[in-house]
């Protein structure tokens, strides 16, 4: 009797943790989920204009807005920090989540590491910061793909070290369906490390038709999972290019990362919306 009280006990607290655990993590995933539009370093237009930016996404009620700080070829560990920050104040005015992202090339890693943390850690001078962060791990400028991996694991693991735990790491991702470009690509050792995977979905490079669409944006969900050998892996897709993208296809992508419980969903990139676009986003 006393060994089945104790095993009840056990079985109790590793309930409670599981729940805890859960809770926490679904906390944490807050900015990838929903919808989302994506702001880089060369969009001068969005950078001169936050409080346009922030009332446009405000009025079609997205999410989040993922906003670069920076990547390997500037000499910056925040470029713009003035505009940066001035997003940050009316995103957060507007109850508008920003994710931070940086792109490195993994030749130097504690200067990635560094850079990146730089631009997690970035604050406006109202105390405003980033909600998450995001690693875009794309870049080729390493032609071994077994470094190239190698190094990307280093950097992100470094990465998530340094960042408080309440603070969720994304990695932007090549599409495993379509990305034929980096063989290999470490899913599965990246996924101890990050809370979502973002796939960049460009299917307006890779196919077209709206049955095309929606199968390569399904296969691209199964795909990341199977490789982070996580059938429930968080994953919040990219789609794009949205500025060549037409209509039905750009619904076909929707309904087909929907229909893949995905944990959110975004579109690359904000300059290429039009009014039709952020209709059927938001």
């Amino acid at each position: 009797m006393r060994r089945g009280l104790l095993a009840a006990a056990v079985l109790a607290t590793l309930v409670v943790g599981v729940t805890r655990t859960g809770a926490t993590s679904t906390r944490r995933l807050t900015p990838f989920s929903g919808t989302g539009s994506w702001v880089s370093l060369y969009d001068t237009h969005a950078l001169r204009h936050p409080r346009q930016v922030v009332a446009t996404l405000r009025e079609h009620h997205i999410h989040t807005l993922f906003l670069e700080t920076s990547n390997d070829r500037q000499h910056r560990d925040v470029v713009h920090p003035v505009a940066i920050a001035r997003l940050l104040d009316a995103a957060h005015a507007a109850h508008i989540a920003v994710v931070g992202w940086y792109l490195p090339s993994f030749t130097h890693p504690g200067r990635e590491e560094q850079r990146a943390l730089v631009g997690a850690r970035f604050r406006s001078p109202s105390g405003n910061g980033f909600s998450a962060f995001a690693l875009d791990i794309e870049s080729t400028a390493i032609r071994s793909l077994r470094v190239r991996s190698a190094r990307a694991v280093e950097v992100t693991h470094a990465v998530r070290a340094a960042l408080p735990s309440r603070m969720a790491l994304g990695a932007i991702t090549i599409d495993p369906d379509g990305g034929r470009y980096w063989n290999g690509y470490p899913f599965s050792e990246l996924a101890r490390y990050v809370n979502v995977f973002l796939p960049m979905e460009y299917f307006t490079y890779r196919t077209y038709g709206v049955q095309r669409v929606a199968a390569y944006s399904a296969a691209n969900v199964r795909l990341v999972r199977k490789l982070a050998d996580d059938s429930a892996f968080p994953v919040a897709p990219i789609g794009g290019n949205v500025l060549a993208a037409h209509l039905p296809s750009l619904r076909a992508f929707l309904h087909a990362t929907a229909a893949s419980d995905t944990t959110g969903v975004s579109l690359w990139e904000y300059g290429g919306m039009s009014p039709a676009k952020w209709s059927l986003l938001g």
